[in-house]
């Protein structure tokens, strides 16, 4: 019989992000941006369609204008935010961690430019994932295990990946920040700010991220960043949720 087939490296808007780490996945996109030519990430524009433009004369003004009432200016005062509590915004990030340690959900958008190029969503359960991704017009669906990953094509099916995701737990690069800030104004939801190195979450360069976090008590809701790759900025956020499918992550092959 013949062995499962195997899958190399491509580019998503291709027929896959195969190989590339969960990181760049799941929860961080933009290192899907990388490595890609410009002509895999969309057609560019070659020439303009010529628009027919119609040019209407400016209607005469009546021989008598009606007077115009004004009315008086009114007064406002500029509604004064609410006083912000103190907070350890440390703690708090921790306690969101584990709090979903044994698994979420997720959703992830990708923009660039305000279009969004990339979408993700699945299972983290235990140590294993489940996800979809889609972009440039096609999806992929993987399964990540202790004992291998798998990717299989919309309509397609599943093969082994030659080389496993570099990780499968991209919130860990949130659990060693550099530095945590936060801002609260009940002491229970809570802003966070986390300074994390870039290439922790993925991302192909030696500066520092600025992650925002969103948290609602010990409920992790939000995370959300910015990152520049091949000179473009891609916009990341991923929303939270409770496990969809809890079934164990199983090699499907």
């Amino acid at each position: 019989a013949m062995g499962p087939a195997r899958a190399g490296h491509r580019c998503p808007t291709r027929l896959g992000a195969a190989g590339l780490g969960l990181a760049a996945l799941a929860i961080l996109g933009p290192a899907v941006l990388a490595g890609c030519s410009g002509s895999e990430q969309g057609a560019t524009v070659a020439s303009a369609v010529p628009v027919a433009v119609a040019v209407v004369e400016p209607a005469a003004a009546p021989a008598t204008a009606a007077p115009v009432m004004t009315a008086a200016p009114v007064e406002t005062t500029p509604a004064t935010p609410p006083p912000t509590v103190p907070i350890d915004a440390a703690a708090m990030l921790v306690q969101s961690l584990d709090a979903v340690a044994g698994g979420y959900h997720f959703r992830t958008s990708v923009t660039v430019a305000g279009v969004e190029v990339l979408v993700s969503e699945g299972d983290r359960v235990g140590n294993g994932t489940r996800l979809t991704i889609w972009t440039g017009g096609t999806s992929l669906s993987y399964l990540i295990a202790s004992a291998g990953a798998w990717v299989v094509p919309d309509g397609g099916e599943w093969q082994a990946l030659d080389t496993p995701p570099a990780t499968t737990d991209p919130l860990a690069a949130l659990r060693v920040p550099t530095a945590v800030s936060g801002t609260s104004y009940d002491g229970v939801a809570a802003t966070i700010v986390a300074s994390v190195p870039a290439a922790a979450l993925g991302v192909p360069s030696d500066g520092t991220a600025e992650v925002q976090i969103t948290v609602n008590g010990p409920t992790l809701q939000q995370v959300r960043y910015s990152a520049t790759i091949d000179g473009r900025t891609a916009d990341v956020t991923t929303v939270f949720g409770p496990i969809v499918d809890p079934s164990p992550v199983v090699a499907p092959i």
